[in-house]
């Protein structure tokens, strides 16, 4: 008997086999804006058949000034000059009814799917404030008030977990950028002083409330591996790029620990052909599937992908059965 999304998703993160594989998907906005356009929102689950909702906690914290250009945002104003203006800077009200709203229509609308809390972490705000080079210096030459500044935003993070998980989600989701193509953004040293307070602070919350803990980072992170596993209680890792560490190390060392929301080669994917997709799929299944812990999916993929390959891609996963 075919399960639900959200029997498939619960299956695969307890390290349980579901019926077939489960599996999500996100791409360059503007085509997915397309995408909206033609079949409707959310078009990855009502036109794809995708088993998992994303909602991300649309908390107001301050930003700098954006401007779009080709489909990418450009910062052309910082939201504080000096980071004494930043400790007087004021922050959402995390008892705002309007954070909610979103997440308790998604709960409503899609009860049979795994409803996500998307929870950005400081990077991730820091970095929507000001500019990154700027931060990676101050970080180092204004220490404590970068610190008392990330404080204060966690608290705000953590209060907002503490709420929607008291809600019926399927998992708290919380994201940071910490690698990059070669790895970590900043030494395992400053990660352990200056961030992972504040990663711990939301996902004892979660955990707190029983709720596993997806953690979304980019780029080459397998020196953080024992990190999010032992130390964080991450039940899953994304997108976990396979061009960049083994996703079969992965889970030859973590299977039952931690498990896998991605795999799939998002740099290449525009670039393969339906049979060459199809290939790449079976691949990581059979790598990384056994046993469940396997969600697929791909972070951001080109805008140049054609139909046809992620026709082939979806249709391929859809074939990942236990």
């Amino acid at each position: 008997m075919a399960m639900t999304s959200k029997e498939r998703v619960l299956r695969a993160i307890h390290f349980e086999k579901p019926d077939r594989v489960p599996f999500n998907f996100w791409m360059d906005r503007r085509r997915m804006d397309g995408f909206d356009a033609r079949y409707g929102e959310p078009f990855r689950v009502t036109h794809f058949g995708a088993d998992l909702i994303e909602h991300v906690m649309p908390i107001p914290f301050p930003r700098a000034v954006h401007e779009e250009r080709s489909g990418t945002q450009w910062m052309v104003k910082e939201a504080f000059d000096s980071w004494d203006e930043s400790a007087g800077l004021a922050l959402p009200d995390p008892d705002d009814p309007a954070i909610y709203e979103g997440i308790e229509a998604d709960l409503k609308r899609f009860p049979d799917h795994a409803v996500l809390a998307d929870m950005p972490n400081v990077l991730t705000m820091i970095e929507a404030m000001i500019r990154q080079e700027r931060f990676y210096m101050d970080m180092l030459t204004h220490t404590d008030a970068v610190k008392a500044f990330f404080h204060r935003l966690s608290d705000v993070m953590a209060a907002v977990a503490d709420r929607v998980c008291r809600m019926d989600i399927t998992a708290l989701y919380v994201m940071d950028d910490i690698a990059y193509n070669r790895g970590l953004l900043m030494s395992p040293e400053h990660v352990r002083e200056i961030v992972l307070p504040h990663w711990k602070k939301v996902i004892d919350v979660g955990h707190a409330h029983g709720k596993p803990v997806f953690f979304h980072t980019d780029g080459k992170i397998d020196a953080l591996w024992d990190v999010f596993a032992d130390e964080l209680g991450v039940r899953m890792l994304n997108p976990m790029q396979p061009d960049l560490q083994s996703v079969a190390d992965f889970k030859r060392g973590y299977h039952g620990r931690t498990g896998i929301y991605g795999g799939l080669d998002t740099g290449k994917i525009h670039t393969m052909r339906p049979e060459q997709v199809r290939k790449h799929v079976f691949s990581l299944f059979e790598n990384a599937g056994t046993g469940g812990g396997l969600i697929m999916s791909t972070h951001d993929i080109d805008y140049g992908v054609s139909d046809e390959t992620l026709g082939a891609m979806i249709a391929a996963i859809k074939e990942c059965v236990y």
